[in-house]
């Protein structure tokens, strides 16, 4: 694996996690009027996670883990977090207020929050602590 290729894909899978876990972040920018990157949708999050990461397939995790890009133990941190998205996905809507306001969805920030805590346990790099726990710039001002 291409170190450079590695810390990209981790960057992208860490932030991705963030936004999905921040759901104070989710409620400001989608129904932000003001917002004008796409990327802060619900549609862009679900494009993002599984197409960009390629991560779309059930057995996503194991090819990652394969490829180098996660440890066992980091794709273990996330399988359930995964696994709720995934489901989740199959009962999309597109508005953004009726998916906010959705138990499921609720059920999908949750587990991205408690995979969240349990990678903060396995990162031993501070720069991928930040990226997982931290608003992007660009985050704070799809939200503002």
């Amino acid at each position: 694996m291409i170190p450079d290729v590695r810390s990209a894909w981790r960057q992208n899978w860490l932030g991705s996690l963030q936004e999905l876990a921040d759901f104070n972040l989710q409620k400001r920018a989608w129904l932000n009027p003001n917002n004008t990157n796409p990327h802060y949708s619900y549609v862009e999050y679900v494009a993002c996670y599984f197409d960009d990461l390629r991560l779309a397939s059930r057995d996503s995790y194991s090819g990652v883990v394969d490829e180098g890009l996660l440890t066992p133990a980091e794709a273990s941190a996330a399988a359930e977090f995964h696994a709720r998205f995934d489901a989740y996905v199959d009962l999309r809507h597109s508005d953004p207020e009726v998916i906010l306001a959705d138990p499921k969805w609720l059920e999908v920030v949750e587990a991205a929050r408690a995979a969240q805590a349990r990678l903060l346990v396995l990162l031993d790099d501070d720069a991928e602590k930040a990226i997982l726990t931290r608003r992007s710039p660009y985050a704070i001002s799809a939200a503002s």
